[in-house]
Formats: C-alpha cells, structure tokens, sequence
C-alpha cells in the first residue's frame, strides 16, 4: 500500500519484498500512521546557534580529516573555518528522520532506511538552524526478516535565521513488530566481534594516514580529467567501537542537555521518562534509556534485529558526503545524494567506502559528476549503496 499527498521526488523504495514466505506474522496497525501523512510536523529544535565547537565536534565525530574543518593554519581567507557540507546533518532531532516515524504502532520497532538530500547553501558558524517538517507517505510490504513491513517517508527543509533553505532531506523509515521478528528463522546470530590482528590494525592505521596524508597533499580534481569508470580513492573508517559510536551520537546538536525548544506544533509523541527527564536530562536521553542505545549496548541492539552494537545510518551517510567533498576539493559542492542503508554497521567491523564516476554532464559552467557509492565492511559486504551528484569547476 503506498499513499502520495505531494508530487513525488526522484526516489524507489528498497525492493525488500519476500518471497516464499511460511511464518505466520502478525499483522501490522497501520491506522494511526495513516492520519498523519500529508500533515506538518512539529517537534523539537535547536535553541542555539552553530558554534566553532559544534563544528569541530562533528568533525572530529565524524573521523574526517580534512584540515580545513578544524586546524587553524586552513581557515579561509576571511580567517574563518569552512564547515563540512555533512553538518547539516546535526541539526535536527534524530537525524531528520522524525517526520518518517509518525504515527504510534504497538509493540513495534524502527530503524532508518535511507537518506536524500538535496543541498543548496553551506551552514555558517552563527547560524540557527530550524527544521520545516511533513509526513510524505507509506506502504506496506512483507520482508524476510519481519513479516508486514511499514517503509515511511517524511521530509524535512533546513532553514537558517534569514528564511534561507540550506538543504532538504527525505529519510525513510522501516517500522515492524517486535514479535514478528523474534519468529524469523535463526542462523548465525553475528554477535561475536571479529577477530581482529596487530598487524590488520597497523594496516588500518596505514591506510587512515594515507588518505588524511592525500587531503592535505592532493589537489583537487580538475574537471577535464574526470573520466565515466574512473574510481576514487577508497576512504576507511573504522574499525567502529563502542567508543567511536558514542563519539558519533554526541556530535549530534540534539543530544546536548538544554539545546531544545518545542516548537508546539503537533507530531506523534516520544514515549519516554517525561516526568524523571523533567528532573534530570539524562533519564530522557535516548542513548542511555530509548531508541538509540543500540548503538552502544548489544542488548538493546539485539530487540531491534541487529547482532551487536551498531551505528547510526546518519553517521555512514555523513562518511558518503564527506568522502564525496573532500575529493571534489574546495571549488566543488555535493549537490545531491540518495544513500539506502543495506545492513547495520556493526562495533568490531571497519567500513569501506569507494566510489566510480558513472556520468559526466555540464550545466551552468560546470561539471556535474555522478558517482555510484558503496561502503562496506572488511569481509566485503555491502551495508550501504547510493548515488552522489557533485558539482566541479570547468577549470
């Protein structure tokens, strides 16, 4: 089932449908879900604006680095620092999903699907950021791994303090019950770390260097020499540890004490320890009592599907841009990316990012390139798949 409020955008669902099929599943309430979409969505949002610090947070975060984010001998000539595109990113509750995760569903669990975004101007240190938010639409579909499946999508349009739209995103939400999901049939569960040798440490260390080493040293690509089935270099993140999870999650604005208003516009409710939150914070911080302990705690991480610890599909959205603009260089912009979360990124994997030119075309005294995107992990197993489109000088 599939119901459209809006002209639709360039986007295709996952094509997760099962065959096959014999485990009786429970069916999923969809009646709640349905009342929102097509309606705007209200919530919380930040209170503060971007600062240097946030920044660099999200820098450091996101284990990119490019010098001209944080070190002080690359800030431009007007003596500021130039954000990365990806810091968008940070501003706004949960990841810009939100508006994809309306409508309650008993006893049912989500995660995020996919990512779009559509650029237009770079944040500033300086600038408050607010979220303009709507529920676009659903269907309903049988998957392998839990029966009936929700695949939501709701939009969400970064606005500074002048009206001015940085950017838009349309995330996609996969909803399922808790039960049905607990009936698939059980294999390998993954729950054990892969081994992982000195010498493949040192190797991944090497290999970090290299492209940090490449991104003060390397010059930018000049658009004539881009060629269709040219690769980019690979860019490694990881290994993923609880640490570098948790790193992750705090480098997003929404999760710092005090840096919320409600904008008193209606959404679904967060159900959570309003009352204790009330008293102190951190009873209402999803890392340590909601949704986004996963990512740090296996338990927690096991009631969603996953085998261990896993990251947020925001964070490997974010590694995608990136990569994608530190090769474009400083002349360069991303202009667009559609990026589908696969698989989990575990703790204990590395992630593997490489990309290939699949397009070359000139609009408005430039090239647009287009780029095919896989990241995946030691073993080769792709957990994320999309297409970037950057924008390159002519000369």
């Amino acid at each position: 089932m599939e119901r459209r409020t809006q002209p639709a955008l360039s986007y295709a669902f996952p094509s997760v449908r099962a065959t096959g099929l014999s485990v009786a599943y429970e069916a999923i309430d969809t009646s709640d879900v349905e009342r929102w979409i097509g309606e705007t969505i209200g919530g919380e949002q930040l209170r503060e604006p971007i600062s240097v610090s946030d920044m660099r947070r999200w820098v450091q975060a996101m284990h990119n680095p490019n010098p001209v984010h944080y070190d002080d001998d690359y800030r431009d000539a007007e003596g500021v620092f130039v954000a990365p595109q990806s810091l968008i990113l940070a501003c706004a509750i949960r990841h810009g999903v939100t508006p994809s995760m309306q409508g309650q569903i008993p006893g049912g669990r989500q995660m995020n699907g996919g990512d779009e975004w559509w650029f237009y101007d770079r944040v500033s240190i300086g600038d408050r950021v607010t979220s303009v938010r709507q529920a676009f639409d659903y269907r309903v579909t049988e998957t392998a791994f839990a029966g009936p499946t929700i695949f939501q999508r709701g939009d969400t349009v970064y606005v500074n303090q002048n009206g001015k739209v940085l950017a838009r995103q349309r995330s996609t939400a996969i909803r399922f019950l808790a039960v049905n999901l607990k009936q698939k049939s059980k294999k390998e569960d993954g729950s054990a770390l892969p081994e992982t040798t000195d010498e493949m440490i040192g190797a991944f260390e090497q290999e970090r260097l290299a492209y940090a080493r490449a991104l003060r040293e390397t010059p930018p690509p000049v658009a004539a020499d881009v060629k269709v089935g040219m690769s980019l270099p690979r860019r490694l993140v990881g290994p993923h540890s609880i640490q570098s999870f948790t790193t992750e999650q705090r480098a997003f604005l929404y999760t710092i004490w005090g840096n919320l208003s409600d904008d008193g516009l209606p959404r679904t409710e967060r159900v959570f320890r309003s009352a204790d939150a009330a008293l102190d914070p951190e009873f209402g911080d999803g890392l340590y009592h909601g949704a986004s302990a996963g990512h740090t705690d296996s338990k927690s991480a096991a009631q969603r599907g996953m085998p261990r610890a896993y990251g947020a599909g925001a964070s490997v959205c974010a590694f995608i841009i990136d990569y994608a603009a530190n090769w474009a260089g400083g002349s360069g912009w991303v202009e667009h990316c559609s990026i589908q979360y696969r698989s989990p990124v575990l703790v204990g994997d590395a992630t593997y990012i490489s990309a290939e030119v699949i397009g070359i075309e000139q609009a408005d005294g430039h090239h647009v390139v287009k780029l095919s995107v896989e990241a995946a992990n030691q073993a080769g197993i792709i957990n994320t798949r999309g297409k970037v489109t950057v924008r390159l000088p002519v000369t």
